[in-house]
């Protein structure tokens, strides 16, 4: 049976999404925090991305729990970004005016969703976020904003609980319907990391105003990097991360340099990503930074990620779930 709300705690307007790839055991978490706002969103559209750690027979459960409210799209993995262009073109298509995003390890606090929906009306905002605190220790930021990690040097920065024109996309974000009627939907080809920075980059050219509500509370794991000095910090540093994101993370930084920074940005790339390289005498990692990087430079990437994805059916028969793992 839905439960039953009463329709002052149900944002009409509003229809949140989360995108999930195998994280069963944060999955309920980030659901619950989202259906146990006040008010709560009218939908809430969950992308899987081919899971198979049980994740489809959970959703299928909750599924038969809430009915119309949980909307389910199971698709095979075209990484965040192409989990979100579904995600948001899913949620778009149900017609609501705001769009709540996040993902399956972020969870909102308790009157994240009244505070943003204040602010943008108040402020008048295409799209609005919350101060993303990192899981690990509330006392810094998720992800660096304005250069800063301090939450409260952030806090002492916001006018009328509002720090303007800065904000952490998808984390928590609520974005209004315009915002894509503006700009189009996110880059899905991105696969990972970088579709959420072009999409701000779009976003803040084409004029649309937007703001982080520091009354909004987001947690999220915060942000690791592995940073290198090339030449004793000489050319700056470099970032390394798992081979199997490096060509998304170079194609990705290519793509974003040649269409939103100054030209003088690449020939400074190339220097100290080649440096870096050949002084570690790591050849297959030049190859695969210029292929990747002159790439998306040219905007060229591999048809399978320029491809519609591939829809997959909800299990049959839904396992029941443990009373630990329900949505509350």
């Amino acid at each position: 049976m839905v439960p039953n709300f009463p329709a002052a705690d149900v944002a009409r307007d509003v229809a949140a999404i989360v995108v999930t790839h195998n994280r069963l055991a944060l999955l309920p978490t980030c659901l619950a925090a989202i259906l146990n706002q006040v008010p709560r969103p009218d939908r809430v559209v969950v992308v899987d991305s081919g899971s198979s750690d049980g994740t489809p027979e959970w959703l299928a459960a909750q599924k038969e729990e809430w009915g119309d409210v949980l909307v389910v799209v199971r698709q095979a993995n075209c990484g965040s970004a192409g989990a979100y262009h579904t995600a948001f073109d899913t949620a778009l298509g149900l017609g609501h005016r705001w769009i709540w995003s996040t993902d399956d390890d972020g969870i909102p606090q308790p009157g994240a969703l009244a505070e943003l929906l204040a602010q943008a009306e108040r402020h008048h905002l295409d799209m609005v976020g919350p101060l993303v605190l990192a899981a690990e220790d509330h006392g810094i930021l998720a992800f660096p904003m304005q250069g800063i990690r301090d939450p409260d040097a952030l806090r002492a920065k916001a006018v009328d609980g509002l720090v303007p024109d800065t904000i952490a996309l998808f984390n928590g974000t609520l974005i209004g319907r315009k915002v894509f009627e503006t700009i189009g939907n996110v880059k899905r080809e991105m696969f990972i990391w970088g579709d959420e920075y072009e999409f701000t980059l779009r976003a803040r050219r084409a004029g649309l105003k937007s703001g982080t509500a520091v009354k909004a509370i987001h947690v999220h794991p915060g942000m690791s990097r592995t940073e290198h000095k090339v030449l004793g910090g000489r050319l700056g540093t470099v970032e390394t991360m798992r081979a199997d994101r490096t060509p998304h993370f170079f194609r990705n930084m290519g793509y974003i340099h040649a269409n939103y920074e100054k030209a003088s940005v690449i020939p400074r790339m190339i220097a100290k990503y080649s440096a870096h390289y050949l002084l570690n005498r790591d050849f297959k990692g030049l190859s695969v930074f210029l292929e990747s990087y002159l790439a998306g430079l040219r905007d060229e990437y591999p048809e399978e990620q320029k491809r519609p994805p591939t829809f997959l059916p909800m299990p049959e028969r839904p396992r029941a779930s443990s009373s630990s793992s329900e949505v509350a």
